[in-house]
């Protein structure tokens, strides 16, 4: 069917029932010119004249006649199957696994909120968390992983995204440690030890910039892969570390958590754009329409004009 061209189709519903090149051009939003031609291409599909001149008028040949009713209803049969499924979506009776590609800090930030949401509305769906080793496209693309949460770091230009929030990093230390005693500032902040978090072995980022404007640079001692590493060692110890503030869950300034307290950096450094990833092979899937608007509301929810 490679010659055959469903355009052609609706061009064809139109001429037959209007039996005017002008009506049908104005009906399908073409020019007259356009519409004779695609006439033409029509006689020599079907070899058959279809319309022809009696008078000032376009009549229907035979084999056209017996058409009529024919293409209307294959050419509105086509544009329903090519139209995006309207189902109905019974939450309660939803049986479905969604795999999501996310760090632990976003797991911490949103989690019982989604499993209320779930109990509450969609009890048969399961949500499967899977870390964010990588920014690759691949398991999107694949269908491996349905909706990945974090900063889109890959240059596939098929991949849909929407912003959540804006995350920024924050310093953490132990509760009591000297650094809060001192004053805060960039120098008493680089003058002490540094774990930072890199699954890659990546020492060094944007408060690493900033600092170096200033003449100076922190002295990192460990490297671990997860926020919860680092939260853990400095808890015990007298290391600074570095997390983004959504890996504490959006605590306020200055508060503590079993013995960790977090402050602002004395350095400026660029937000970091949290969104929602997809492939568009599940942008109008009904499920998964869902799935995302229950995760930017509970977004919303947790952090009202961050989210914007």
């Amino acid at each position: 069917m490679h010659d055959i061209d469903l355009n052609l189709l609706k061009a064809l519903d139109a001429l037959l029932a209007e039996r005017s090149v002008t009506r049908a051009a104005h009906r399908m939003g073409l020019s007259v010119s356009a519409m004779s031609r695609t006439l033409t291409r029509l006689r020599k599909v079907t070899g058959d004249q279809l319309l022809v001149q009696a008078g000032r008028h376009l009549v229907a040949t035979p084999y056209a006649q017996g058409l009529t009713e024919r293409v209307h209803e294959v050419s509105r049969n086509a544009y329903a199957v090519l139209q995006p499924a309207q189902q109905a979506l019974d939450l309660a009776k939803l049986e479905r696994s969604f795999t999501l590609k996310v760090n632990e800090g976003f797991i911490d930030l949103t989690a019982e909120a989604l499993v209320m949401e779930l109990q509450k509305n969609a009890p048969r769906v399961r949500l499967c968390f899977v870390a964010k080793s990588d920014k690759d496209a691949q398991s999107l693309r694949d269908g491996s992983v349905d909706l990945e949460i974090g900063v889109l770091g890959t240059d596939a230009p098929e991949l849909i995204t929407r912003k959540l929030f804006n995350d920024h990093f924050v310093g953490i230390c132990r509760s009591g440690h000297p650094l809060l005693q001192t004053g805060l500032t960039a120098e008493h902040y680089a003058s002490y030890p540094h774990v930072v978090v890199s699954r890659k072995n990546n020492l060094y980022g944007p408060v690493d910039t900033a600092l170096a404007r200033q003449g100076l640079e922190r002295r990192i001692i460990m490297v671990v892969p997860a926020f919860a590493n680092a939260m853990n060692i400095v808890r015990h110890s007298d290391l600074i570390g570095l997390v983004p503030l959504s890996a504490l869950g959006w605590a306020p300034v200055g508060s503590e958590q079993a013995g960790l307290t977090y402050f602002e950096l004395p350095v400026d450094t660029p937000p970091i754009k949290i969104s929602a990833i997809w492939h568009p092979r599940l942008h109008t899937d009904p499920e998964h329409r869902w799935l995302r608007e229950v995760i930017i509301a509970v977004c919303q929810s947790k952090l009202g004009r961050l989210t914007t």
